[in-house]
């Protein structure tokens, strides 16, 4: 009877056991994520100090959140940008240059 006990018993309760852990702990982690993260909307962003052959600022639309940095090469260099949540008067949000990489 101890031989059948351990050979079979015991392996089957942890396997048990540990796919039970792991389902809840997946179902937890579905339920967190979807609770705590807003909707994501998408969003048109002037990049501010850039220009197109029309004069007015390059856009980028996207789903990322303000604060987002974003890396958007214009000519032969790579500028990087800072997502803002400053509406401008066109409807489009302001992204700031950071650098010139």
């Amino acid at each position: 009877m101890s031989a059948l006990f351990d050979k079979f018993l015991i392996p089957t309760a942890v396997g048990l056991l540990v796919t039970g852990l792991a389902a809840a702990a997946g179902w937890l982690y579905r339920r967190r994520r979807t609770t705590s993260m807003p909707p994501r909307v998408l969003r048109r962003f002037s990049l501010l100090g850039t220009t197109g052959a029309d004069g007015t600022p390059l856009r980028y639309e996207t789903t990322r959140a303000p604060g987002s940095v974003i890396t958007r090469r214009i000519g032969s260099l790579s500028h990087r940008f800072e997502l803002t949540d400053a509406p401008l008067g066109d409807g489009t949000y302001a992204a700031e240059p950071l650098d010139h990489l």
